[in-house]
């Protein structure tokens, strides 16, 4: 049982699940007008103008059901809007609204200060290599999707 805990996964995972539950602990305290679990999930409507449900789908790496239920909330808390497309009338594109933008950008100084705590005890050498070594983990599991290898 003690060889579980040695796998660089669960260390991650565990790590992961402190700093999210930190975070929607600052989100919630600071009243910044959105759970950062929403706040996460906006990102890639930050990142781009618009995009489809299909691509956000696939960037959360979550099913058609759940994004469909997760936009429909948002469009309901005014966050997002759909705009139909010209030249199909099935298909949509998710936009910010400005308000989705400002509540969503009262984040980014929460997610600030977060990450000055998640670094205290850092060097700047240690961030680096951090970042380095995440990125190399993130490489291996694309590289095992791409070669349909189970994980």
């Amino acid at each position: 049982m003690n060889e579980i805990f040695s796998y660089l996964g669960i260390h991650l995972s565990e790590t992961l699940l402190q700093m999210r539950k930190f975070l929607a602990y600052e989100f919630e305290t600071n009243r910044v007008g959105m759970r950062f679990e929403e706040w996460i999930q906006l990102i890639p409507l930050m990142e781009k103008e618009s995009l489809n449900q299909k691509t956000l789908s696939d960037r959360l790496a979550k099913d058609k059901t759940t994004i469909s239920r997760l936009v429909d909330s948002w469009v309901k808390k005014g966050w997002v809007k759909r705009i139909q497309s010209i030249e199909d009338k099935r298909s949509f594109s998710l936009k910010l609204t400005t308000k989705g933008k400002s509540i969503w950008e009262k984040g980014i100084p929460v997610v600030r200060e977060a990450d000055l705590v998640f670094k205290k005890n850092l060097s700047e050498e240690n961030e680096k290599e951090l970042f380095v070594t995440l990125f190399k983990i993130q490489t291996s599991i694309q590289f095992a999707e791409t070669k349909n290898v189970p994980y």
